[in-house]
Protein backbone atom coordinates (compact mmCIF):
# COMPACT_ATOMS: atom_id res chain seq x y z
CA UNK A 1 0.00 0.00 0.00
CA UNK A 2 1.51 3.29 -1.20
CA UNK A 3 5.00 0.52 -2.02
CA UNK A 4 6.48 0.72 1.76
CA UNK A 5 5.72 -0.71 5.19
CA UNK A 6 7.64 1.18 8.15
CA UNK A 7 8.49 -0.09 11.26
CA UNK A 8 9.23 2.00 14.25
CA UNK A 9 11.11 0.73 17.38
CA UNK A 10 11.23 2.51 20.58
CA UNK A 11 14.65 1.35 22.54
CA UNK A 12 14.01 4.01 25.33
CA UNK A 13 11.45 6.43 26.42
CA UNK A 14 12.95 9.25 24.26
CA UNK A 15 14.97 7.71 21.29
CA UNK A 16 13.58 5.82 17.63
CA UNK A 17 15.72 4.12 15.73
CA UNK A 18 14.06 3.24 12.58
CA UNK A 19 14.44 -0.08 9.93
CA UNK A 20 15.47 0.87 7.02
CA UNK A 21 12.31 0.54 4.87
CA UNK A 22 12.24 -1.85 2.07
CA UNK A 23 10.17 -0.78 -1.38
CA UNK A 24 7.14 -3.82 -1.94
CA UNK A 25 6.19 -3.09 -5.87
CA UNK A 26 2.85 -4.92 -7.02
CA UNK A 27 2.35 -7.31 -7.80
CA UNK A 28 3.16 -8.62 -4.45
CA UNK A 29 5.88 -11.39 -4.97
CA UNK A 30 6.34 -11.98 -0.89
CA UNK A 31 3.92 -14.38 1.70
CA UNK A 32 1.41 -11.86 3.07
CA UNK A 33 0.87 -12.64 7.04
CA UNK A 34 -1.92 -11.68 9.09
CA UNK A 35 -0.57 -10.55 12.71
CA UNK A 36 -3.54 -10.38 16.01
CA UNK A 37 -2.62 -6.77 16.92
CA UNK A 38 -3.39 -8.16 20.40
CA UNK A 39 -0.65 -11.05 19.65
CA UNK A 40 1.63 -8.72 18.22
CA UNK A 41 1.85 -6.35 20.94
CA UNK A 42 2.27 -8.99 23.51
CA UNK A 43 5.01 -10.14 21.78
CA UNK A 44 6.94 -7.42 20.88
CA UNK A 45 6.10 -5.08 23.97
CA UNK A 46 4.48 -1.53 23.96
CA UNK A 47 7.61 -0.23 22.18
CA UNK A 48 7.03 -1.56 19.44
CA UNK A 49 4.75 0.79 16.81
CA UNK A 50 3.58 0.25 13.23
CA UNK A 51 3.96 3.63 11.41
CA UNK A 52 2.45 5.25 9.39
CA UNK A 53 -1.94 5.24 10.81
CA UNK A 54 -2.66 5.92 7.06
CA UNK A 55 -1.49 2.12 6.22
CA UNK A 56 -3.49 1.11 9.01
CA UNK A 57 -6.83 2.95 7.42
CA UNK A 58 -6.31 1.94 3.92
CA UNK A 59 -5.86 -1.49 5.10
CA UNK A 60 -9.53 -1.26 7.01
CA UNK A 61 -11.08 0.29 3.48
CA UNK A 62 -9.48 -2.76 1.40
CA UNK A 63 -9.77 -5.91 3.64
CA UNK A 64 -12.97 -5.65 5.39
CA UNK A 65 -11.12 -8.67 8.40
CA UNK A 66 -8.50 -6.53 9.33
CA UNK A 67 -9.89 -4.06 11.52
CA UNK A 68 -8.68 -5.46 14.54
CA UNK A 69 -5.18 -6.61 12.99
CA UNK A 70 -2.19 -5.56 11.41
CA UNK A 71 -1.10 -6.12 8.31
CA UNK A 72 2.50 -6.93 7.57
CA UNK A 73 3.79 -7.60 4.18
CA UNK A 74 7.65 -8.23 3.98
CA UNK A 75 9.91 -10.31 2.28
CA UNK A 76 12.43 -12.60 3.70
CA UNK A 77 15.35 -9.95 5.05
CA UNK A 78 12.89 -7.66 5.72
CA UNK A 79 11.31 -10.72 8.50
CA UNK A 80 15.09 -11.24 9.34
CA UNK A 81 15.95 -7.84 10.16
CA UNK A 82 12.48 -7.66 12.35
CA UNK A 83 13.39 -10.48 13.89
CA UNK A 84 16.86 -9.69 15.01
CA UNK A 85 15.34 -5.98 15.94
CA UNK A 86 13.12 -7.92 18.32
CA UNK A 87 15.61 -9.67 19.97
CA UNK A 88 17.63 -6.59 20.46
CA UNK A 89 14.41 -4.75 22.04
CA UNK A 90 14.26 -7.53 24.41
CA UNK A 91 17.43 -8.12 25.40
CA UNK A 92 17.44 -4.06 25.77
CA UNK A 93 14.41 -3.65 27.68
CA UNK A 94 15.81 -6.38 30.32
CA UNK A 95 19.02 -4.61 30.32
CA UNK A 96 17.02 -1.23 30.53
CA UNK A 97 15.49 -2.66 33.55
CA UNK A 98 18.33 -4.52 34.88
CA UNK A 99 19.91 -0.75 34.71
CA UNK A 100 16.63 0.99 36.42
CA UNK A 101 16.93 -1.99 39.26
CA UNK A 102 20.33 -1.10 39.54
CA UNK A 103 19.67 2.98 40.10
CA UNK A 104 17.06 2.32 42.51
CA UNK A 105 19.49 0.32 44.75
CA UNK A 106 21.86 2.93 44.34
CA UNK A 107 19.49 5.94 44.95
CA UNK A 108 18.76 3.98 47.79
CA UNK A 109 21.88 3.17 49.11
CA UNK A 110 22.78 7.08 48.58
CA UNK A 111 19.57 7.84 50.54
CA UNK A 112 20.74 5.64 53.38
CA UNK A 113 24.35 7.30 53.09
CA UNK A 114 23.05 10.45 53.03
CA UNK A 115 21.02 9.86 56.04
CA UNK A 116 23.76 8.24 57.63
CA UNK A 117 26.20 11.14 57.07
CA UNK A 118 23.94 13.39 58.71
CA UNK A 119 23.84 11.84 61.42
CA UNK A 120 27.74 11.61 62.02
CA UNK A 121 27.56 15.07 60.64
CA UNK A 122 25.11 15.61 63.94
CA UNK A 123 27.58 13.37 66.38
CA UNK A 124 30.20 15.32 65.13
CA UNK A 125 28.84 18.34 66.05
CA UNK A 126 27.35 16.90 69.55
CA UNK A 127 30.98 15.70 70.38
CA UNK A 128 32.54 18.69 69.23
CA UNK A 129 30.27 20.71 71.93
CA UNK A 130 30.95 18.12 74.24
CA UNK A 131 34.43 18.75 73.75
CA UNK A 132 33.80 22.53 73.95
CA UNK A 133 32.39 22.07 77.30
CA UNK A 134 35.09 19.44 78.74
CA UNK A 135 37.88 22.22 77.28
CA UNK A 136 36.16 24.95 79.07
CA UNK A 137 35.51 22.34 82.56
CA UNK A 138 39.69 22.09 82.35
CA UNK A 139 40.36 25.21 82.26
CA UNK A 140 38.33 25.96 84.99
CA UNK A 141 40.01 23.18 86.92
CA UNK A 142 43.15 24.33 85.99
CA UNK A 143 43.00 27.63 87.00
CA UNK A 144 41.36 25.93 90.71
CA UNK A 145 44.43 23.83 90.64
CA UNK A 146 46.76 26.67 89.76
CA UNK A 147 44.97 29.00 92.52
CA UNK A 148 45.08 26.04 95.34
CA UNK A 149 48.82 25.10 94.31
CA UNK A 150 49.89 28.66 94.64
CA UNK A 151 48.06 28.92 97.88
CA UNK A 152 49.67 25.54 99.21
CA UNK A 153 52.96 26.86 98.38
CA UNK A 154 52.59 30.13 100.21
CA UNK A 155 51.33 28.23 103.27
CA UNK A 156 54.22 25.90 102.72
CA UNK A 157 56.69 28.69 103.20
CA UNK A 158 54.95 29.95 105.84
CA UNK A 159 55.41 26.86 107.40
CA UNK A 160 59.18 26.57 106.81
CA UNK A 161 59.43 30.12 108.24
CA UNK A 162 57.78 29.27 111.57
CA UNK A 163 60.15 25.86 111.29
CA UNK A 164 63.20 28.13 111.08
CA UNK A 165 62.13 30.35 113.87
CA UNK A 166 61.32 27.38 115.61
CA UNK A 167 64.75 25.36 115.11
CA UNK A 168 66.44 29.21 115.95
CA UNK A 169 64.28 29.30 119.39
CA UNK A 170 64.93 25.15 119.90
CA UNK A 171 69.24 26.26 119.55
CA UNK A 172 68.88 29.29 121.72
CA UNK A 173 66.92 27.08 124.17
CA UNK A 174 69.45 24.23 124.26
CA UNK A 175 72.30 26.74 124.79
CA UNK A 176 70.53 28.48 127.82
CA UNK A 177 70.40 25.02 128.94
CA UNK A 178 73.76 24.37 128.98
CA UNK A 179 74.78 27.61 130.14
CA UNK A 180 72.22 27.04 133.64
CA UNK A 181 73.52 23.56 133.56
CA UNK A 182 77.09 24.80 133.90
CA UNK A 183 76.08 27.70 135.84
CA UNK A 184 74.37 25.43 138.43
CA UNK A 185 77.33 23.06 138.55
CA UNK A 186 79.68 26.21 139.14
CA UNK A 187 77.07 27.81 142.29
CA UNK A 188 77.56 23.64 143.58
CA UNK A 189 81.00 23.66 143.33
CA UNK A 190 80.91 27.27 145.02
CA UNK A 191 78.63 26.67 147.82
CA UNK A 192 80.86 22.90 148.48
CA UNK A 193 83.98 25.69 148.60
CA UNK A 194 81.91 28.07 150.70
CA UNK A 195 80.93 25.27 153.07
CA UNK A 196 84.84 23.48 153.18
CA UNK A 197 85.91 27.20 153.87
CA UNK A 198 83.48 27.82 156.72
CA UNK A 199 84.87 24.68 158.21
CA UNK A 200 88.42 25.92 158.04
CA UNK A 201 87.10 29.02 159.50
CA UNK A 202 85.76 27.37 162.16
CA UNK A 203 88.98 24.98 162.55
CA UNK A 204 91.08 28.21 162.35
CA UNK A 205 88.87 29.93 165.07
CA UNK A 206 89.22 26.63 167.69
CA UNK A 207 93.02 26.67 166.55
CA UNK A 208 93.32 30.49 167.91
CA UNK A 209 91.38 30.19 170.35
CA UNK A 210 93.72 27.56 171.86
CA UNK A 211 96.83 29.05 171.02
CA UNK A 212 95.78 32.41 172.33
CA UNK A 213 93.23 32.25 175.11
CA UNK A 214 93.01 35.62 176.45
CA UNK A 215 95.20 38.02 174.53
CA UNK A 216 95.48 38.73 170.74
CA UNK A 217 91.64 39.32 170.13
CA UNK A 218 92.82 42.01 167.60
CA UNK A 219 94.45 39.75 165.27
CA UNK A 220 91.40 37.20 165.34
CA UNK A 221 88.87 40.19 164.97
CA UNK A 222 90.71 41.01 161.27
CA UNK A 223 90.66 37.15 160.40
CA UNK A 224 86.68 37.35 160.96
CA UNK A 225 86.33 40.56 159.42
CA UNK A 226 88.29 39.13 155.97
CA UNK A 227 86.21 36.03 156.42
CA UNK A 228 82.57 37.57 156.75
CA UNK A 229 83.65 39.96 153.66
CA UNK A 230 84.88 36.95 151.52
CA UNK A 231 81.64 35.43 153.00
CA UNK A 232 79.43 38.47 151.67
CA UNK A 233 81.23 38.49 148.45
CA UNK A 234 80.21 34.27 147.98
CA UNK A 235 77.10 35.43 149.28
CA UNK A 236 76.79 38.29 146.27
CA UNK A 237 77.25 35.49 143.41
CA UNK A 238 75.87 33.22 144.49
CA UNK A 239 72.42 35.62 144.58
CA UNK A 240 73.85 36.30 141.03
CA UNK A 241 73.45 33.21 140.13
CA UNK A 242 69.93 32.64 141.21
CA UNK A 243 68.92 35.52 139.67
CA UNK A 244 70.68 34.42 136.44
CA UNK A 245 69.27 30.93 136.79
CA UNK A 246 65.64 32.42 137.40
CA UNK A 247 66.00 34.47 134.16
CA UNK A 248 66.88 31.14 132.29
CA UNK A 249 63.95 29.70 133.47
CA UNK A 250 61.77 32.63 132.36
CA UNK A 251 63.49 32.25 129.02
CA UNK A 252 62.96 28.59 128.40
CA UNK A 253 59.23 29.02 129.37
CA UNK A 254 58.81 31.55 126.99
CA UNK A 255 60.90 29.35 124.37
CA UNK A 256 58.25 26.60 125.36
CA UNK A 257 54.84 28.64 125.13
CA UNK A 258 56.55 29.74 121.56
CA UNK A 259 57.19 26.05 120.59
CA UNK A 260 53.73 24.95 121.92
CA UNK A 261 52.28 28.06 120.02
CA UNK A 262 54.10 26.91 116.66
CA UNK A 263 52.66 22.86 117.25
CA UNK A 264 49.22 23.86 117.68
CA UNK A 265 49.70 26.19 114.59
CA UNK A 266 51.43 23.56 112.64
CA UNK A 267 48.34 21.12 114.01
CA UNK A 268 45.71 23.38 112.58
CA UNK A 269 47.55 23.07 108.81
CA UNK A 270 49.38 20.30 108.52
CA UNK A 271 45.93 17.90 107.48
CA UNK A 272 46.59 20.68 104.22
CA UNK A 273 49.42 20.22 103.24
CA UNK A 274 51.16 16.76 104.14
CA UNK A 275 49.16 13.33 103.21
CA UNK A 276 49.72 12.30 106.70
CA UNK A 277 51.14 8.83 105.80
CA UNK A 278 54.90 9.46 108.09
CA UNK A 279 54.01 12.50 109.58
CA UNK A 280 50.84 14.00 110.40
CA UNK A 281 47.76 14.67 112.97
CA UNK A 282 46.45 12.27 115.58
CA UNK A 283 43.47 12.52 117.73
CA UNK A 284 44.91 11.40 120.80
CA UNK A 285 42.00 9.71 123.32
CA UNK A 286 39.68 8.95 119.78
CA UNK A 287 38.46 5.24 119.74
CA UNK A 288 39.70 3.79 116.72
CA UNK A 289 36.28 2.37 114.98
CA UNK A 290 37.90 -0.27 112.93
CA UNK A 291 37.73 -3.17 115.53
CA UNK A 292 33.90 -2.10 116.27
CA UNK A 293 32.64 -2.40 112.81
CA UNK A 294 34.49 -6.05 112.60
CA UNK A 295 32.94 -6.84 115.65
CA UNK A 296 29.34 -5.77 114.20
CA UNK A 297 29.99 -7.34 111.10
CA UNK A 298 30.84 -10.55 112.37
CA UNK A 299 28.17 -10.32 114.17
CA UNK A 300 25.53 -8.71 112.96
CA UNK A 301 24.52 -10.14 109.11
CA UNK A 302 21.74 -7.91 108.10
CA UNK A 303 22.12 -4.41 107.18
CA UNK A 304 22.40 -2.63 110.75
CA UNK A 305 25.90 -3.24 111.98
CA UNK A 306 26.86 -0.12 110.23
CA UNK A 307 24.44 1.88 112.49
CA UNK A 308 24.97 -0.47 115.50
CA UNK A 309 29.21 0.00 115.07
CA UNK A 310 28.82 3.60 115.35
CA UNK A 311 26.39 4.14 118.17
CA UNK A 312 28.78 1.51 120.11
CA UNK A 313 31.67 3.04 119.31
CA UNK A 314 30.17 6.74 120.64
CA UNK A 315 29.35 5.02 123.70
CA UNK A 316 32.40 3.88 124.78
CA UNK A 317 33.85 7.12 123.40
CA UNK A 318 31.36 8.55 125.86
CA UNK A 319 33.20 6.17 128.69
CA UNK A 320 36.37 7.18 128.15
CA UNK A 321 35.37 10.96 128.27
CA UNK A 322 34.32 10.48 131.29
CA UNK A 323 35.98 12.11 134.38
CA UNK A 324 33.96 9.70 137.27
CA UNK A 325 35.54 6.70 135.47
CA UNK A 326 38.98 5.75 136.09
CA UNK A 327 39.83 2.28 135.20
CA UNK A 328 43.69 3.05 136.76
CA UNK A 329 46.02 1.72 139.44
CA UNK A 330 49.01 3.30 140.87
CA UNK A 331 52.16 0.93 140.80
CA UNK A 332 55.74 1.32 141.30
CA UNK A 333 57.80 0.12 137.96
CA UNK A 334 62.04 1.38 137.85
CA UNK A 335 61.62 3.04 141.15
CA UNK A 336 59.22 5.62 139.54
CA UNK A 337 55.39 5.50 140.80
CA UNK A 338 52.76 4.84 137.40
CA UNK A 339 49.53 5.09 136.76
CA UNK A 340 48.73 1.45 134.42
CA UNK A 341 45.00 0.26 133.50
CA UNK A 342 42.94 -1.32 135.96
CA UNK A 343 42.60 -5.03 134.11
CA UNK A 344 39.89 -5.90 136.82
CA UNK A 345 37.55 -3.02 135.93
CA UNK A 346 33.70 -4.00 135.65
CA UNK A 347 33.37 -2.30 132.48
CA UNK A 348 36.50 -3.46 130.52
CA UNK A 349 35.86 -6.85 131.80
CA UNK A 350 32.47 -6.76 130.55
CA UNK A 351 33.37 -5.17 127.33
CA UNK A 352 36.63 -7.91 126.46
CA UNK A 353 33.83 -10.44 127.60
CA UNK A 354 31.06 -9.20 124.96
CA UNK A 355 33.04 -8.06 122.25
CA UNK A 356 36.53 -9.70 122.14
CA UNK A 357 40.39 -8.01 122.71
CA UNK A 358 40.17 -5.89 119.27
CA UNK A 359 37.55 -3.79 120.97
CA UNK A 360 38.81 -3.93 124.33
CA UNK A 361 42.45 -2.96 123.32
CA UNK A 362 40.82 0.31 120.96
CA UNK A 363 39.45 1.31 124.17
CA UNK A 364 42.39 0.69 126.73
CA UNK A 365 44.56 2.43 123.92
CA UNK A 366 42.12 5.63 124.36
CA UNK A 367 41.99 5.96 127.91
CA UNK A 368 45.93 5.52 127.90
CA UNK A 369 46.71 8.20 125.63
CA UNK A 370 44.11 10.93 127.64
CA UNK A 371 45.76 10.07 130.72
CA UNK A 372 49.12 11.09 128.87
CA UNK A 373 47.93 14.01 126.83
CA UNK A 374 44.63 15.37 128.94
CA UNK A 375 44.51 13.45 132.19
CA UNK A 376 42.12 16.54 133.86
CA UNK A 377 39.99 17.72 130.98
CA UNK A 378 39.48 13.83 129.48
CA UNK A 379 38.50 14.80 126.11
CA UNK A 380 39.88 14.42 122.67
CA UNK A 381 42.92 16.70 121.90
CA UNK A 382 45.26 16.69 118.59
CA UNK A 383 48.86 15.66 118.48
CA UNK A 384 51.77 15.77 115.44
CA UNK A 385 52.22 12.16 115.62
CA UNK A 386 54.83 9.62 113.78
CA UNK A 387 52.56 6.87 112.26
CA UNK A 388 55.70 5.41 111.12
CA UNK A 389 57.48 5.06 114.65
CA UNK A 390 54.18 5.21 116.54
CA UNK A 391 55.21 8.12 118.95
CA UNK A 392 55.22 11.95 119.26
CA UNK A 393 56.80 14.05 116.62
CA UNK A 394 59.23 16.37 117.07
CA UNK A 395 58.94 19.86 115.03
CA UNK A 396 62.43 18.80 113.66
CA UNK A 397 60.41 15.83 111.87
CA UNK A 398 57.63 17.87 110.74
CA UNK A 399 59.54 20.82 109.45
CA UNK A 400 61.53 18.04 107.01
CA UNK A 401 58.86 16.84 105.73
CA UNK A 402 56.92 19.82 104.75
CA UNK A 403 60.42 20.91 103.16
CA UNK A 404 60.56 17.43 101.23
CA UNK A 405 56.95 17.78 99.87
CA UNK A 406 57.87 21.69 99.11
CA UNK A 407 60.96 20.40 97.08
CA UNK A 408 58.86 17.38 95.89
CA UNK A 409 55.76 19.93 94.32
CA UNK A 410 58.48 22.36 92.71
CA UNK A 411 59.53 19.63 89.47
CA UNK A 412 55.61 19.03 89.34
CA UNK A 413 54.81 22.65 89.13
CA UNK A 414 57.05 22.79 86.15
CA UNK A 415 56.78 20.10 84.17
CA UNK A 416 52.91 21.15 84.10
Amino acid sequence: FDGFVILSLSLSQSHWSRVTPHAISPPFSCTIFLLDCDLFEQSLGPRVRVWPQKLHQQLESQIPFASNRYLVQMNDEVLKEFQKARSLVVSLAKEVDVKNQRLWEMERKCDETSATLGRMIAEKDRMHQAYVEEMRKMQFIGLQNEKLNYQLECQMKKMHFIGQQNEKLKNELESQRKEVEQRAKELEKREAQNNLERKDLLVEKEKLKAQNPVGSDYSLIFQIDALRENLAEKVDELNDMETLSQTLILRERMSNHELQEARKELINVLPDVLDGATVGVKRMGEVDQKPFQDACLHKYSNEDWEVRSVELCSFWQQNVGDPSWHPFKKTIEDGKLQEIIDKDDSKLKELRSVWGGAVYKAVVDALLELNDYNPSGRYVVSELWNFKEGRRASLKEVIECIIQQLKTAKPLKRRR
